[in-house]
Parts: C-alpha cells; structure tokens; sequence
C-alpha cells in the first residue's frame, strides 16, 4: 500500500496502475464459466501483470518526486498471483520471485538473514525480522508495537467485525519450531521512503480463496505522520486485504481497496486516514465508482454509508457473497444491501449521492464536519440542462430558493436506472435536511418537489446515473457498463 506523502504543500497519493491487470484476465461474458468457477488469465493479460507488478517496485517509488505516490504494490501482485498459471520459463521464474516472501533469496527485496530471535509469534501471527543494518526494525520497542497492532486489527477485524481469518498456510514461515499453525506471517524490513506495506498471496495457488503474508516498512520515518501511525493505519488496511483474499482474490478493485480503508476507520477511528482522499470523491462525482483511480479509496466513504444504514455487517456480507456473484462488486453490494432488509444497490445509492450534497450535516459518516464540499455543475433552472453520465456517477447543481415550492423535472435515458432528488438544509452546517428522492427504476421522466423552499439557506437538485449493470467485456476484458454514457435533461418546472 502507498500512502499519502507531501510534496511541496500537496498530496501523492496512491493509484491503482492504469487499471488493475485482473480486469484483462477474465473471459468475455460469451465465454464466461460457470458462477463460482476460477476466471483464466490469457497470456497478454499475464504478460501485463508482470510489467506492472515489476514496474511498482522499480523507482522513483523510493524517491519523493512526481509519482512516487501512483503505485500500489498489493494491487499489483494479487494481479500477478492470478496470472501466474498462463507464464512460463523465464517470465514465471520472475513472477515467482516477486510473490515469494522476503526471507527467500530469491526474492527482489530479500531483507537478509533472518535476526536470531526471530519471529515473534502468538496464535495468530509471527513477526519477523532480521539484524542487516539496512532492514532491520528501528528498535526491539517497534516491533513490540507492531505486534500490538496486528493483534488490534485482529481483535476489531475477525472479533468485533466478524471477518473470518486468514486462510491457513501451514507450516509456510515456520521456523525455530515456531509458526507452524497457520499464522498470518508478518515481514518487517525496509521499503522506502513511500511504500508503507503490502499483503501478497504466496504463488503456486489456485482457485478464490488464497494464503497471504504481509511486509511493513522497518522504521516508518519520513511520512506526513508520526511512524507508529503511519504503521498502525498500514497494519489495519493491509490486514483486510489478508482477509479479503480467503473470500474472493478475484474481486473488483473498487471493493479491494474502498473495503480495505473502510477497515482503517473501524480499527483507528482517530486516526482518520481516509479522509485524505476524500477530496478526490468530491471533485469527481461524475467518475464512476467502479473505476480504478485514487478516488477508489474515498470510497471507504460509501461503505461508511452502509454501515450506519444497515450495520457493520452488510460490508462483510458483499465479501460472503462475492464468489456466487463472481467478484461483481456491484452484484455483491446488492445482494448484500437486500440481506440486511435495504432497496438494493441502484436505490441505495441514489440515497447515498443525495446524501453527500449535505454529509456534513449527517452524523451517519464519521467525522462528518471535516468532509469537502460536493462540487456543484453550475445551476438548474427553467432552461434544461444536458448531461451525459456514466455509470455510478452524479452530478449536484444549485438551486436558488423561492417562496413557492420547486419542481425538478429530470428525463433520463430510457431502460438507465437513475436516481433523481432535490435536498433542502435550513441554516448553516450542520443543519435539518430534507430530502425529496425518486427512483427511475427503467429511465424516463420523473419530477421530485420540495415546498416552502424559502426555509432552506441552500437547495441542491441531484442528478444520478445508479445502473452498474454489466453482461460483457470489451477486447482487453474490461467491463462495459451497459448505462455509460446516458443522456440527461434537468430542469426546473412551475
């Protein structure tokens, strides 16, 4: 995982490489295997996998220039991990390496002998480590801290949140006579100056759920916060994608990731690392949140929604259904949503981009007061408004208010389930909301009306193209969404 890091006043942050090599793998839906079957990777797909699984460890990830924030290495090698079965020779021997764990020689970033007294282990974990000077943790006294903190994201994680553990890898890093049963393997050694950690599964795997280990920087100096944060906030997340890995190591990366900071908050609530990529939600509600840029780890927020909505538990439960869903997210979410007695997952997130027009007035998210503003598309008025939208993806316009009640009147694109609301906040923030929401479930006109506009110190109609439907891949695999550029007319009506 790479985490924020300042550069001359502002944020890097990380970025999924172009979009996740997993996309390209799986078969067209024509040729597609039975539910629950393992997707096979093609070899240009795994041929892909490997240069950016090779291209996340290469620099500048260690240097703090232009980019140094833009890889993510667990993302990188859960791709190459699938993709293993369709390289041979030389190439396999190299995907091999970069998945083996850094005790193995022949790993890229083997970290040197391992420290006499090493590992450290209990009944869920071993930590370890080595005495080389260059990899070696910072004191005795931080990896006393790390183990305090693997077994917090257990305890939270598996305990109060219900995840189930770790897929066991056997004797996998036993050594001393220690860590025999399964553990989850901790590595500690030196990453660089951006790379705070990653979880890989160990190669030679087949099939949806899978074994996994996980590498933590040795010292965590150098970073916007303090190094046993910067750690602890690492552990959480990277901790969760170990767990994701025995229900679906094929799941969309939207969920991988936005799931993976969710668990951050739900461990180290004050820590609040994902407010740092909160902006990138704000600035682009027309992006779909299906896509695979930086804004998928401010999606955290959405899972933030649920949780309040419905319960911890429905985040868990996309996971527990995913495998019957065939790593779909958008599938999972709404079988999900309707276990836990909710509208599914158009509907729901009708309500969830309504909601952000004024988050900071809803104590259902966490730190709500600190939340950016929703970027507004100018205003709706008498004259109509034309946009396209993609899917998952909405855009806010003001609304002046008036004495008498405002109508909005919105057209969608016929058979492109939307979402359309207007919401009204009296005073400053935070302040009484009040939502007027419509669902099209097939498209169309709909009008939604909010009366005695004049109470609301702001008016915000919502636009929302909520269809994440997808029955087919393009040539290079990757989802179409069958409602991508759907045309809307808004506007304001008597």
């Amino acid at each position: 995982m790479l985490r924020p890091t300042t550069l001359e006043g502002t944020y890097l942050r990380r970025l999924v490489i172009g979009f996740s090599t997993l996309a390209v793998m799986l078969l067209p839906a024509a040729a597609a295997p039975a539910i629950g079957a393992v997707p096979q990777p093609s070899s240009q797909a795994a041929q892909r996998a490997l240069d950016n699984a090779l291209d996340a460890f290469r620099e500048p990830l260690a240097a703090a220039g232009p980019g140094a924030g833009e890889r993510d290495v667990t993302v990188a090698l859960r791709d190459l991990a699938v993709a293993l079965p369709a390289l041979s020779g030389a190439e396999r021997r190299q995907a091999r390496n970069l998945l083996a764990r850094p005790t193995d020689k022949n790993d890229r970033d083997y970290f040197g002998k391992e420290a006499d007294d090493s590992p450290l282990c209990d009944a869920q974990f071993c930590i370890h480590w080595t005495d080389k000077a260059k990899n070696r943790p910072a004191s005795e006294g931080f990896v006393q801290q790390i183990r305090k903190s693997v077994t917090r994201s257990h305890d939270v994680e598996n305990d109060s949140l219900g995840w189930k553990k770790p897929k066991s890898d056997g004797k996998l890093g036993a050594r001393h006579g220690l860590g025999k049963d399964g553990q989850t393997d901790v590595y500690v050694t030196n990453l660089g100056k951006n790379l705070y950690g990653y979880a890989s599964t160990d190669p030679g795997q087949r099939g949806r759920k899978r074994h996994a280990y996980l590498v933590l920087d040795n010292d965590y100096t150098g970073f916007p916060s303090p190094p046993v944060k910067s750690m602890q906030v690492t552990v959480a997340h990277e901790y969760n994608h170990i767990l994701q890995f025995n229900y679906d190591v094929f799941e969309d990366v939207w969920l991988f990731e936005s799931t993976a900071t969710w668990a951050e908050e739900k461990v180290y609530p004050a820590i609040d690392d994902y407010l740092y990529y909160l902006p990138t939600v704000a600035s682009e509600p027309q992006v779909p949140m299906t896509g695979q840029s930086i804004k998928v780890y401010g999606e955290a927020v959405w899972n933030h929604w649920l949780s309040a909505r419905f319960g911890d538990a429905v985040v868990r439960n996309v996971w527990e259904v995913s495998p019957k869903q065939e790593g779909f997210a958008v599938d999972a979410y709404d079988e999900a949503i309707e276990n836990a007695g909710g509208p599914g997952f158009p509907r729901e997130l009708g309500d969830f981009f309504a909601a952000t027009a004024e988050w900071r007035s809803i104590p259902a998210f966490p730190d709500y007061s600190d939340y950016p503003d929703v970027k507004r598309s100018g205003r709706v008025t008498e004259d109509a408004d034309k946009t396209k939208l993609d899917n998952t993806s909405y855009r806010l316009y003001k609304v002046e208010p008036t004495a008498a009640a405002v109508t909005l009147k919105v057209k969608a694109e016929k058979g492109t389930r939307s979402s359309i609301s207007l919401v009204g906040r009296e005073g400053g923030q935070p302040g009484a909301l009040t939502t007027a929401t419509r669902y099209l479930g097939k498209g169309g006109s709909g009008k939604v009306t909010l009366a005695d506009p004049g109470r609301f110190s702001r008016v915000t109609a919502v636009v929302a193209n909520v269809d994440g439907r997808s029955n087919k891949r393009n040539k290079r695999g990757k989802r179409v969404y069958k409602s991508d550029g759907s045309a809307y007319k808004a506007r304001l009506v008597g």
